[in-house]
């Protein structure tokens, strides 16, 4: 399945929060419990469009992909594609992506994973990430050769 990248704005806000929420909020439940108010209000904290990204299907929205680089890496902070889209290569597509950017820069990739999310854990290590470290709620996960 196809997907296209558009670079998220102001008006993305509520749409950024819907997408969080069907994708990630089974295992924030999970790991917390979900509030509504708390999550909206991090949300609100959290919406950074410098590193935001809407992930679309035939211009229908399927997910958000946030991104940035520090000197050595390449940071993903948040995938999350929506219920709809899931298991259908898009988030293993988008990683592959960014493992060609990342290598061509000659970067790592960063990213952490809830403990709860077993599916996504089991992707990133397919994709050759490792566990570097662990905290009582996630793993955080490194690729140091994101294109083999």
């Amino acid at each position: 399945m196809n997907y296209t990248l558009r670079k998220a704005d102001e008006n993305d806000k509520d749409l950024s929060f819907e997408i969080r929420k069907n994708a990630l909020g089974k295992y924030v439940e999970e790991t917390w419990g979900w509030d509504e108010e708390f999550q909206r209000k991090y949300h609100e904290e959290d919406f950074d469009t410098d590193i935001l990204s809407i992930i679309e299907v035939d211009g229908e929205p399927a997910g958000t992909l946030e991104v940035y680089s520090d000197e050595h890496s390449m940071i993903i902070s948040g995938i999350y594609i929506i219920d709809k889209y899931q298991n259908k290569g898009i988030g293993t597509k988008i990683l592959l992506n960014l493992h060609k950017q990342a290598s061509a820069e000659n970067k790592a990739i960063r990213l952490q994973v809830l403990k709860v999310n077993e599916r996504a854990k089991k992707l990133y290590l397919a994709l050759g990430y490792e566990i570097y470290n662990a905290t009582e709620t996630h793993f955080q996960m490194v690729n140091y050769n994101p294109v083999k």
